[in-house]
């Protein structure tokens, strides 16, 4: 069962209920929107593991804002647009290591591409250890 539903609610012809407009579900990472309009639901789940740390952070210390952007019907403009942000700050910050380190240019230079994959992976996971800290973690 999912722990942040909408106030709003809409018959729905399929269940014989009515049912929120909309529902997170933070343990699936799933939201779900009933649509008036097509008497459907529609349900996005999110596969990135930032978003998954996001909502659970969230969930424990800023429950409230979930509950707002839930209410509000914007948790999916929300998740979109920080699966974006999150996304292309660790694709610059590894374009800017990709430029000046001096040992993937060396890899580069030599045609070395098991090297170059190696430090690009590790270029990666150091850029998301210090941008999870100020986009994810907040």
């Amino acid at each position: 069962m999912s722990r942040y539903k909408s106030e709003l609610t809409a018959y729905n012809p399929l269940k014989k209920k009515y049912v929120p407009l909309w529902q997170l579900d933070t343990n699936s990472v799933t939201v779900a929107h009933f649509n008036v309009d097509t008497q459907t639901e529609e349900c996005k789940t999110y596969h990135t593991d930032f978003i998954r740390y996001h909502l659970h952070y969230s969930d424990s210390h800023c429950p409230d804002r979930l509950r707002r952007l839930v209410k509000e019907g914007k948790i999916i403009q929300y998740l979109d647009d920080m699966e974006l942000k999150v996304g292309e700050a660790i694709s610059r910050q590894v374009e800017l290591w990709k430029q000046t380190d001096s040992c993937y240019l060396k890899a580069v230079l030599s045609g070395d591409t098991e090297k170059m994959l190696g430090l690009e992976n590790c270029f990666v996971y150091m850029a998301r250890e210090s941008l999870f800290e100020c986009m994810v973690y907040i």
